[in-house]
Formats: structure tokens, sequence, C-alpha cells
């Protein structure tokens, strides 16, 4: 299963890059969002995705599925686990940004949803029944797809704002869990970590 792929671009397909790894020319669909990174750029720059690796019985033929963050990834999987959401509706869905998207989810905001490429108001109202209380930690990705996800200001705050605006826990509850959290795992650097620790200690 290859779920990180590190090599130089070898080319561009219609709806990805081929990456040269080892001797071998990895064809790798992109988000729109990646895609347009890529756009660009010259045969042999240096490459590095987060891979989702994907062959069904339907499909038995496997396909690559590249991210620039591991959350990204990780967000796709989350989408394509939806009934009805493919992998390639759910690539063309991201066409936005991650933490835009989590956020419409969160929110319940139909709307914004339906949107996106492949996605009519049946599979948006399927996405937020399935996702609302899952990918709330994705809306707090930076936009900005070539950063890094670990440059935040005061991620403490960012955690607590999301847990009590989108998630509806009482001030004084998210602030508990926050600092239990901290004093639990003080290794915790992103917002993204420490999120997945408070969920943790809420089971």
């Amino acid at each position: 299963m290859i779920r990180y792929l590190k090599g130089k671009l070898m080319g561009k397909t219609e709806r990805g890059i081929v990456v040269l790894s080892n001797g071998i020319g990895y064809e790798v669909e992109l988000p729109p969002t990646t895609r347009r990174l890529y756009a660009g750029k010259p045969d042999g720059h240096q490459v590095e995705l987060y891979i989702s690796y994907r062959a069904t019985q339907q499909q038995p033929a496997p396909r690559l599925f590249g991210f620039q963050r591991e959350l990204e990834r990780d967000f796709f999987e989350e989408l394509i686990d939806v009934s009805e959401v493919g992998g390639s509706t759910a690539l063309d869905a991201m066409s936005i940004p991650v933490p835009q998207i989590a956020r419409a989810i969160v929110n319940g905001d139909t709307g914004t949803i339906k949107r996106l490429k492949g996605i009519g108001e049946k599979k948006a109202d399927m996405i937020i029944a399935k996702l609302k209380r899952r990918v709330a930690k994705y809306a707090l990705l930076p936009e900005d797809a070539t950063g890094s996800p670990d440059e935040q200001a005061d991620f403490k705050a960012e955690v607590r704002e999301t847990l009590v605006k989108q998630l509806q826990f009482k001030p004084q509850e998210a602030q508990r869990l926050i600092e239990q959290a901290m004093k639990e795992k003080p290794s915790v650097k992103s917002a993204e970590d420490l999120f997945d620790e408070v969920l943790r200690l809420h089971k």
C-alpha cells in the first residue's frame, strides 16, 4: 500500500502528474487545488505527496490520489466513505481549500457543498449528515496549500474556538479539555494534533 511518494516530476496528465521515483513512473491524480500548484512546474521538479491508494472490485486497476498534506489525504478518505461519493467525485469536489469545505459541512451549509463539482443537493445532504461530527479538525488547516500546517500563532485559541462555535462545547469545558490535553501530551505542537487529543479525552 503506497501512502507517501517522493520523486521528480516526469510529466503532466489531464487529472494530475507522473512522478518518477526509483526508476518507476507513477501516475498520480490530484485535486484541482494541488493540480494548480504543478501547472507551471518544469519536468524534474521535486515532488512529495501523501497518497491514497484505491483499488476496488468494481475498479481493480489501482489508482493513486496525491495530496500536499497528510490531513488533506485523510479528508479525501472521509469523503469517499460517504455512499455514492467515489474517488473521482471526491477529488473533483476538492476544488476549494479543504478548511472551507470542512467548515461548510460542520455548519450544515448545503449551498456551498452542492456547488462543488459533482455534488448535487442529495449528495450534499448525505455528506453533511455523515461527516458533520467528523471533520471539524480539518477546518483548522491553513488555506495556503503550500504552507506548513504547524505555522499557527496560537493553535490553542483556534481549537477552543472550533470546539465552542462549531461543536457547541461550553467555553469552560473546552478550556478544561485543552489544558488537560496539553498536560497529558505536552509534545503537541499543532491545532490538528491538539484537537485529536481533546476528542480522545472527551470520548
